[in-house]
Formats: C-alpha cells, structure tokens, sequence
C-alpha cells in the first residue's frame, strides 16, 4: 500500500493524517475484544455496560483501586504496554501495509519503533480531560526524546500511530488536534520553552496564530498518524455511553534511536510475552524492533545457533536462506 501524493501532502501540512481501511475487520475486530476484556475486567463493552451503567460510583472505586498507568488501559487496565501478551493486539504491527505507510510518513525505510500502549477511556469513568475547553493543549515530543522540537520536523520528529478499533464518532471524545501546529512551535517557545521536548499550552485562547482544533474522527480499521511536533488536547465524552479505544505505536527515523527512547515502563527483554512474541513474528517486525536485516553479516550458522537458544521455536530460515548472499 503506497500513501498518494495528496495523502502525502495533507501530512505535510496538517502534521496529522487518518488513512482509511488499512486493517480488515478480521484483524481489528479480535484485536477489539482483546483490548475490552483488558480494560473492563474480563467483560466486553456491552456485558461491562449493563453490569456497571446504573451503578457508576462502585465502577469509579474499581477505577481509584487501578494503579495510574494501567488506568491507561481502561478502568480495570491490565496489559499496558507493547508486547501486551494479548496476541490479537500484538499482531497489529505486522500488517505490511501499516509499515509501508509508516515508512512513508518518516521518509525513509529505516524505522524503528519506540513505543507501544493500548489507549482507552469510556465514559462512565473518564476523567482524561481538562476542566476548560481551551486548556490542556501540548505536544507528546518529551514522552519519547530527549531534545525540544527541531524546525526540520520531517526529520527529527517522531510519529505518533493509532490503530482505530472501533469508529470514532464526534460525541465519542476525540482527540483535539491544532492543524500545521507542528511547524509553528516557534511560536510556543517563545514564551516559555519546554521540558525535554515537551510543551505545554496554558491557555489556547493566546495563540492566535494556532488553527483552530479539529477532532480526529476516523472508522475502524483505520490507521491516524499525529506528528510528536504537534499540538494537541483530549476533550470529554458528550455521551457518556461511549467509549474511545485504540492500538498505539510510536516510530522514529533509525538514524534518531539515540535519543528516541520511552520514559515509560515496557516489558524487558527477557519477559515471557516479549521472547513469545519475537519468536513468532517476522524479520520485518524484528527489524522494527532493532534487529538486523536478513543478510545481515551478524548472522552466521554460531549466531542462529545461540538465537534458537534464545528465542524457542524462531523461524529463522529467512536469515539462513540470505546468509552468503
């Protein structure tokens, strides 16, 4: 799948982009459950609904007792972060389409994920907002690296990935965003500058340079790409019997990893869903992941060897069939 010139020109412009139908229903609909059995203690959206709806203040303990980061997740959150051990959500990633678009949005075929977590709020709960329509605003640069904005975004930035789930509906709490805005911070540090690349808005109604927000509404299976240059602010749900949920993964130039790492927690290494998770997807992926490419002189018949140790039932004929090439 190749994004169009027009698609092309739309991100350059807005530094925020939906592209459509990227993800089948057969993929984004497992992927769905998965992530609201996660978030509502094993129920669906329907089942947690009709158990908690008419009872919305013994839900709100449920939510207090969930610690901060996994409220990240939903109310009752689990699994957070990227490899979540939800294989559904994890196998996400792999859809070549997704990878190809994302290559195109960071200009280059070298990428490397920093980041993934599973997003959702619902209504009976939801407190992710700010009190006033016209606070909130910031942008996610300082989540992922080390540096302030540079002014040659297409560069430096890093793209922030939302795999839609579900439709995202007006009165479903979308997200706020401030098209072009990722090519105005000048105007921002300006007054007031910005902790390690993150940059808070006080008041929105100040810069008047600023577009204005739009929401990103966008049909499931959607992908919606937001540049990590741009402004950007949550809103609260007008109905409160929604819920908004989705996949997101954060990728960065190659070139960039030395200061594009996370500020927060992900599974290590050696943790069981991480080496299951390596272990069965494909040299594409890992690639994503920091690992080289089939051909790759790392590779030698020691070195598969010691993978196949490390990583139980890899298939690593992709890398035995490149070597000598």
């Amino acid at each position: 799948m190749q994004l169009t010139e027009e698609q092309l020109a739309v991100w350059r412009r807005d530094g925020s982009l939906i592209v459509p139908d990227v993800f089948p229903a057969e993929s984004y609909l497992p992927a769905l459950e998965a992530v609201e059995r996660n978030a509502y203690g094993g129920l669906t959206y329907a089942e947690y609904r009709a158990k908690w709806g008419e009872n919305p203040e013994g839900v709100q303990e449920l939510y207090q007792k969930t610690p901060d980061m996994q409220r990240l997740a939903g109310p009752m959150g689990a699994a957070v972060h990227f490899p979540t051990g939800l294989p559904a959500v994890d196998r996400l990633i792999e859809n070549k389409d997704y990878i190809d678009c994302l290559c195109q949005v960071l200009g280059t075929t070298e990428i490397r994920l920093g980041y993934g977590q599973i997003f959702f709020r619902d209504g009976l709960t939801d407190s992710r907002h700010s009190e006033y329509p016209w606070q909130g605003y910031h942008i996610d640069n300082g989540t992922n690296s080390q540096l302030p904005a540079h002014p040659d975004w297409e560069r430096y930035n890093y793209v922030l990935s939302v795999i839609v789930l579900h439709d995202i509906e007006p009165d479903g709490a979308p997200m706020l965003v401030c098209p072009g805005s990722h090519r105005q911070l000048a105007v921002l540090f300006d007054r007031g500058g910005g902790r390690a690349g993150g940059l808070g808005v006080d008041d929105l109604r100040e810069f008047e340079d600023l577009a204005d927000p739009v929401p990103v509404t966008a049909k499931a299976g959607s992908i919606a790409f937001r540049s990590s240059y741009l402004v950007h602010a949550a809103q609260p749900f007008a109905n409160k019997e929604k819920q908004r949920g989705w996949m997101g993964f954060n990728f960065h130039r190659a070139e960039n990893g030395d200061w594009c790492h996370t500020t927060r927690p992900i599974p290590g290494w050696a943790t069981p869903q991480y080496v299951e998770f390596v272990a069965g997807t494909t040299p594409r992926v890992r690639q994503l992941l920091g690992w080289p490419a089939p051909g790759d002189s790392y590779y030698t018949a020691e070195s598969l060897e010691r993978l196949a140790c490390a990583y139980p039932d890899i298939d690593l004929k992709p890398y035995r069939d490149a070597m000598g090439r």
